[in-house]
C-alpha cells in the first residue's frame, strides 16, 4: 500500500471510529444518571407502611405479636378497652358501638432492627367481658429519627393500611390502628383463639 492510499485509510478509519466511540461516552453518562435516579428511589420514604399482629387470648391474659415495615425503633401502643355491658355481641361485631374510654389494660412494644415487634402480654381483667383490643401508631411518640421518616403529624402514614385520620389542636395527624375485638369467654372469639388484628372500617376521633 502506497503513502498516499495508507494516510487515506487510517483517515477514512478515524472518521468511522470517531462517532462510535462518542456514543459510547454519551452511553456511560447516560448509565451513570439511572443510577442516581435509582438510588434516589430507594432512599425516598415509603407511604405504604405495614403493621400486621396477632393475638392469642388466655384465661387471664393477651399474648400480642407482630412485624411491620416500621422503622427499627417504631413505638406501638397497645390498648385494651372495654365494651359497655348492655352492649350485644352483634352490635360489636359490626362496629355499631365504641367501647367505654377506660383502658383496662395496656403496653408499649418497640419495632426491631428485623421488622418484629417485641412480643408483648397484657393482662385480661375479666374474662366475662368484651372488650377491643387496639394496636396504635401515634407519630407524635416516635423518637426525632423514626419522626423524619413517617412525618411528623404523619404525613407519610396516609396510603397505607390502618390509617386513621384525627384533628388535634387544628392539626391533622395520621394514625395508624388495628384492633380485634375480644369476647366472652363462653363466646367464639374468645377463649384460646388465635385472632388477627384488622383495620378499622371507619373511626370517629374526636
Amino acid at each position: 500500500m502506497t503513502g498516499w492510499r495508507y494516510k487515506r485509510f487510517i483517515l477514512i478509519l478515524i472518521l468511522c471510529l470517531f462517532p462510535l466511540l462518542n456514543g459510547c461516552r454519551v452511553i456511560v453518562f447516560d448509565e451513570s444518571k439511572d443510577e442516581q435516579k435509582v438510588e434516589k428511589v430507594v432512599q425516598r420514604p415509603s407511604g405504604n407502611w405495614k403493621l400486621d399482629a396477632k393475638v392469642q387470648l388466655f384465661k387471664k391474659s393477651l399474648l400480642i405479636r407482630g412485624e411491620t415495615t416500621f422503622p427499627k425503633g417504631s413505638i406501638v401502643d397497645v390498648h385494651l378497652k372495654p365494651y359497655p355491658d348492655d352492649a350485644t355481641s352483634l352490635q360489636i361485631i359490626r362496629t355499631a358501638v365504641e367501647p367505654l374510654d377506660t383502658v383496662a389494660s395496656s403496653g408499649t412494644v418497640i419495632v426491631k432492627k428485623d421488622g418484629t415487634m417485641e412480643s408483648i402480654t397484657i393482662p385480661r381483667p375479666s374474662e366475662n367481658k368484651r372488650y377491643r383490643l387496639e394496636i396504635v401508631l401515634d407519630p407524635r411518640k416516635q423518637k426525632e429519627d423514626v419522626k423524619k421518616i413517617l412525618g411528623s403529624l404523619g404525613e407519610n402514614l396516609s396510603n397505607s393500611s390502618g390509617s386513621v385520620t384525627l384533628t388535634d389542636e387544628s392539626e391533622n395527624v395520621t394514625t395508624i390502628k388495628k384492633y380485634a375485638n375480644i369476647m366472652k369467654r363462653e363466646e367464639p372469639d374468645g377463649f384460646m383463639a388465635k385472632l388477627n388484628l384488622v383495620a378499622f372500617d371507619y373511626l370517629d376521633e374526636q
